[in-house]
């Protein structure tokens, strides 16, 4: 017998409200929203083999519930994919359907069925599912749920072990993800007019200076960067490669220690690390200057938690599970770390200050820093120094509501990009809109994801805005369609504003003008 132990597949049940989803996903794009109803197949096979870094799953139970009088012509798809479908005809004026009770039913018989099944995989953002969530796990099961709505309660995400977001579904599920991503520009620029090898091989150079974390440097910060060579701010076109990924690729190729990572949303670009031997301390170098820098431009002492909540965001989750580079607390590193002349004072909740510019412990002045050491305080970084009022209402909705913790110059930017590329096409394709509009904030140095841009996008369509509708698209009027569905996503929330909160969530949102961010 072979010593090799083979993981047994997880057995699993799968329930889909078809409806939920499918209407979800039309309101994003109709393409999309037809391959989930005409393909399962796809993404069955990635459910059962490709989904999380777990064995392998037999989904042995499924069942698709579904309006007959609306969604009939896609029954026979599912059929076709072994699914047991239950027809859930509206039973009321208002179009209400059984789906509900069907489904719940039929998680509870499943829970007692003689096959012990370890996961139940629910394909609904209802979160009138939670206390069935709950149940579940009380029964020591896996959950998984597909989230395609656009707001999804926090406490429906809470109550399961994993969830799918409509990116993901989208992207690997349903494979139609972004096939432009690596597409050539339509009109190269001839070699002829292109940088200099020399130029590109110096601009690696200051790359890889600038590349210290294994994780690397974000794109949204090598224009920044680029800027420092005289012959890049005389050009255009990106020094004839059009774009900053294509200039990105062709300085990388003059190294072969410089890696350009396309998997993260945004892409960056990395050192090739042969061996990790210095990895900590290029971490805490890195992490050092940072520090520094937010410390010395920030008008009163920053918090450590804050710090360490930026430290996180800007340098990724691994720095805090490494239990701070091996200094078991935050506070820890920060003793083991070179800071130059910021000292840490003690005074609960911690501080780090700079004597220069906030004054000697003798005089200190802590400023006011309501629910400092509150688990929603914001992360320290550009933000929180720049706009100390705001960043603590922004960093609180983002974290209940998953608005992105834009600063409102960057919010500017977006806007006027989303108008920009749909009044240049004259209409809007869900996709190209997402990507082109990512692609041309990280240009500007704007640190956008994808993901980021796909939810603004969905925010104005639930608040009323129809896209591609009305052209020339009013920049005013996106950004108050814009505040207008994030007050209604802090009520969904149960998060009740303030007239002042409401007021600050005006100023954040804003059209203006994005200036100050082009090269």
């Amino acid at each position: 017998m072979s010593n090799n132990l083979v993981k047994e597949p997880v057995l699993a049940a799968l329930f889909v409200d078809f409806d939920n989803i499918f209407i979800s996903l039309e309101q994003q794009s109709k393409e999309i929203a037809n391959q989930f109803a005409t393909n399962p197949d796809k993404w069955l096979s990635w459910l059962e083999h490709s989904i999380q870094q777990s064995p392998e799953r037999r989904i042995l139970v499924r069942r698709c519930y579904l309006n007959p009088q609306s969604f009939a012509d896609f029954r026979p798809y599912f059929i076709r994919s072994a699914f047991e479908v239950v027809d859930c005809p509206p039973l009321t004026a208002r179009g209400k359907t059984s789906t509900d009770i069907h489904l719940v039913m039929d998680v509870l018989d499943t829970l007692n069925h003689s096959t012990h099944f370890t996961e139940f995989i629910i394909f609904s953002g209802d979160s009138d599912f939670t206390p069935v969530l709950l149940r579940l796990r009380k029964h020591n099961r896996h959950t998984v749920v597909l989230t395609a709505g656009y707001y999804v309660s926090p406490a429906y995400k809470s109550a399961c072990d994993y969830v799918i977001s409509s990116d993901e579904f989208i992207r690997d599920g349903l494979g139609i993800g972004y096939q432009d991503e690596d597409e050539e520009p339509s009109t190269p620029v001839p070699p002829s007019l292109r940088a200099s090898k020399a130029l590109l091989e110096k601009m690696a150079k200051r790359i890889y200076e600038a590349a210290l974390l294994p994780q690397g440097i974000e794109a949204s910060e090598l224009p920044k960067i680029y800027s420092e060579f005289p012959e890049f701010k005389q050009s255009a076109q990106w020094l004839g490669y059009q774009s900053l990924r294509s200039l990105t690729e062709a300085i990388v190729s003059t190294r072969n220690d410089l890696l350009t990572i396309t998997g993260d949303d945004p892409w960056r670009v990395s050192r090739h690390y042969e061996k990790q031997d210095n990895t900590d301390t290029n971490a805490r170098q890195a992490i050092a200057g940072w520090i520094q820098s937010i410390v010395s431009e920030s008008p009163a002492p920053v918090t450590m938690a804050s710090l360490a909540g930026g430290v996180s965001q800007r340098f990724g989750p691994e720095i805090r599970n490494s239990n701070w580079l091996g200094a078991q607390t935050f506070k820890g590193l920060l003793n083991e770390l070179d800071l130059g002349e910021l000292k840490l004072l003690a005074t609960i909740p911690g501080y780090v200050y700079d004597p220069k510019r906030h004054g000697s412990q003798g005089t200190l002045q802590i400023a006011d820093q309501p629910g400092a050491t509150s688990p929603l305080t914001a992360p320290a970084g550009p933000f929180s120094v720049k706009h100390p009022n705001l960043a603590p209402l922004a960093w609180k909705i983002n974290q209940l509501t998953d608005t992105p913790y834009l600063p409102p110059e960057h919010y500017s930017v977006v806007l006027n990009e989303i108008a920009r590329e749909i009044n240049e096409n004259r209409n809007y394709q869900w996709t190209r809109t997402s990507k082109t509009v990512r692609d041309r904030c990280v240009e500007k140095g704007v640190p956008l994801a994808r993901s980021e841009v796909n939810f603004l996008l969905t925010g104005l369509y639930y608040s009323g805005y129809q896209l591609g509708k009305e052209i020339p698209v009013d920049v005013a009027k996106l950004a108050a369609k814009l505040i207008e569905n994030t007050i209604t996503l802090c009520r969904n929330a149960q998060f009740q504003l303030s007239e002042g909160d409401i007021k600050l969530i005006q100023a954040w949102i804003i059209p203006g003008s994005d200036n100050e961010l082009m090269l």
